[in-house]
């Protein structure tokens, strides 16, 4: 019997491999192990054919027993960190890799591999180290370019990602990454060239379903039909893809179609009873709809398919308490931990049944370990009034918490940005999720804009914050806001409302704020006696049935600015007629 050549065989392997003939592939190296033993090279390769199998745990084990063999072989290293990496395993990913470049430090492959999971951990400057010595000894390498737009993007430096991402562009117009690059940091700039931008990026990729939430978006941004019926057609396409579906619901919102925001969600639902993910993510949808009999009907009938755990026990439970029967909610909390999450849903049900007291003790152990937490604040600012606890006017009630300032901005700078601003108010609708009612709300980050009436309005508010900022009550390590009162300060979220006739903001408050606002461009007539559109603070949400008055009511007047704590319920009274226009931020840390 003629011996079996062993080189053929690796070669008819591989072979197999590039072809993804799995089982043939298996077979050959399965042979050679017979034959060589536990041969690195072979393990290798065994180890990238269970990858490319999809069977991730036995290609682990084989990479690990591929290094037990040869530890520091680059070409091992390199690709059972991709395997790491692929499996979040970052931290283990970047020591391979780092063995990899150990053995030969112009491994570039395996350099700019790592510089992306160092990307992944937030390590921005390690990264952009890894990314220049590659750039450096390879001027034509147009991936490391790409994948150093990528971390300058993460770290926030949009102009140096411009860069790199338009360098690639111009050498090769039809890269897909360098060309989403581009369109992204346009959109988020709000610059005139994001629609175009994103159109050639779909071009490009018109399968890639974040290029096409991006394109459907900039088309909505710039007011032209088409939008919608592009997400449909995308998640009719993809049913389990949930943040098309959530876009479609938003946008369908934002149109006027109130009552069938949702549909898209139900449609998937019925090709994929068995989709746990995608019945989460629906009545999460329907709950920021205030749709909560919906959701909890959409529960009840998806339980056969999904059973019960934790988190549809939760989310029950929440419904439950939504739609008023704060029995059923208590006795399914009853049956959860006391993870934080659950336990501010059981304090707010408390408040629902109208026991402040069992709120209190709910959610003051939340508060004290986490400073940061805004909701948690906001209903025990509600629970300590309810029980004349004098730590609610220790949280609430300090004087210069609160307060109003009027911009430096004669009528015509005022009359000018609220021209620009209406130019943004191109949809119909509210979004769901958000406070208002009656009106539209701009999207993405108001101050990246370009208009010179933005960027003036945005200088003045920064020297109204800081002075407010200034005249706080002194530092409390203890209070959630005077924690930060000597912490460098930036603007988080900002965005401007236009109500019209009838409108109004819900009670609300600002998770991610330290301090919140409403600065007033545009205003109704409201000469009268009953407060027409005026600003409350303190109220509670109407959802909870808590009769509490506020503790202000703040006259609108054009160029005012009222800043309050971001735990603090806000919201404001219908006006009859007019149009009611502002601009809102958050104020975070800078670290935030």
């Amino acid at each position: 019997m003629k011996p079996l050549d062993v080189n053929a065989l690796m070669a008819r392997a591989e072979l197999s491999f590039r072809n993804r003939r799995h089982d043939a592939a298996k077979a050959d190296l399965s042979t050679l192990i017979g034959i060589v033993g536990e041969h690195p090279a072979v393990l290798h390769l065994l180890a990238l054919v269970e990858q490319q199998a999809g069977n991730t745990s036995a290609a682990l084990a084989v990479f690990s027993r591929a290094l037990m063999q040869s530890p520091l072989d680059p070409q091992i290293n390199n690709n059972f960190a991709n395997l790491l990496d692929a499996e979040g395993a970052l931290d283990q990913a970047v020591v391979h890799y780092s063995k990899a470049l150990s053995q030969v430090p112009n491994f570039w492959k395996a350099r700019r591999n790592r510089a992306t999971t160092l990307q992944k951990l937030g390590m921005f400057d390690m990264a952009l180290l890894d990314l220049d010595q590659v750039i450096a000894a390879n001027p034509a390498d147009l991936d490391a370019y790409e994948a150093r737009g990528g971390v300058h993007k993460a770290a926030g430096n949009s102009t140096a990602a411009g860069a790199d991402f338009s360098h690639v562009v111009a050498l090769s117009p039809s890269r897909p990454m360098a060309m989403h690059g581009l369109a992204r940091l346009a959109t988020e700039r709000n610059e005139d060239d994001a629609f175009e931008l994103y159109r050639s990026a779909h071009a490009i990729s018109p399968r890639d379903l974040d290029v096409t939430l991006g394109y459907a978006e900039a088309i909505e941004a710039v007011g032209r039909s088409g939008a919608i019926e592009l997400l449909e057609a995308a998640v009719d396409a993809n049913p389990g893809w949930i943040a098309g579906h959530d876009s479609l619901a938003r946008m369908r919102s934002e149109a006027g179609e109130f009552d069938s925001f949702a549909k898209n969600y139900a449609g998937a639902i019925a090709r994929r009873p068995s989709d746990r993910a995608l019945h989460l993510a629906y009545w999460s949808c329907l709950a920021r709809g205030g749709e909560h009999a919906e959701a909890l009907a959409a529960l009840e009938a998806a339980r056969p398919m999904l059973g019960s755990d934790p988190e549809i026990d939760l989310f029950e439970a929440v419904l439950a308490s939504e739609t008023g029967d704060t029995e059923r909610a208590e006795m399914v909390f009853g049956r959860l931990d006391k993870s934080p999450e659950v336990e501010l849903a059981r304090g707010r049900n408390a408040l629902r049944k109208g026991d402040p007291a069992y709120a209190s003790a709910i959610l003051e152990p939340l508060a004290r370990d986490d400073l940061d937490a805004v909701i948690v604040w906001a209903h025990l600012s509600i629970a300590w009034r309810l029980t004349k606890d004098p730590r609610g006017a220790w949280l609430c009630e300090q004087p210069g918490l609160c307060g109003a300032q009027d911009l430096p901005m004669d009528a015509a700078a005022i009359d000018q940005l609220a021209e620009v601003l209406r130019g943004l108010h191109r949809t119909r609708s509210h979004p769901i999720g958000q406070s208002l009612r009656g009106g539209t709300q701009t999207r993405g980050r108001l101050f990246n804009r370009k208009e010179s009436a933005i960027g003036r309005l945005e200088t003045l508010l920064a020297k109204s914050v800081a002075s407010h900022v200034a005249n706080l009550p002194p530092l409390d390590v203890t209070h959630p806001l005077l924690r930060h009162r000597n912490t460098p300060l930036k603007f988080g979220g900002n965005w401007s409302v236009r109500l019209s006739s009838g409108g109004f903001h819900v009670n609300h408050v600002h998770p991610q704020g330290i301090l919140s606002s409403a600065c007033y461009v545009a205003l109704p007539d409201m000469t009268g006696t009953t407060k027409e559109g005026w600003l409350e603070l303190g109220s509670p949400p109407a959802e909870l049935n808590i009769d509490l008055p506020p503790l202000a009511t703040i006259e609108p007047s054009p160029g005012r600015l009222v800043l309050f704590p971001s735990y603090l319920y806000h919201g404001t009274r219908p006006f009859s007629d007019g149009e009611r226009l502002t601009v809102a931020f958050d104020v975070e840390t800078s670290a935030g």
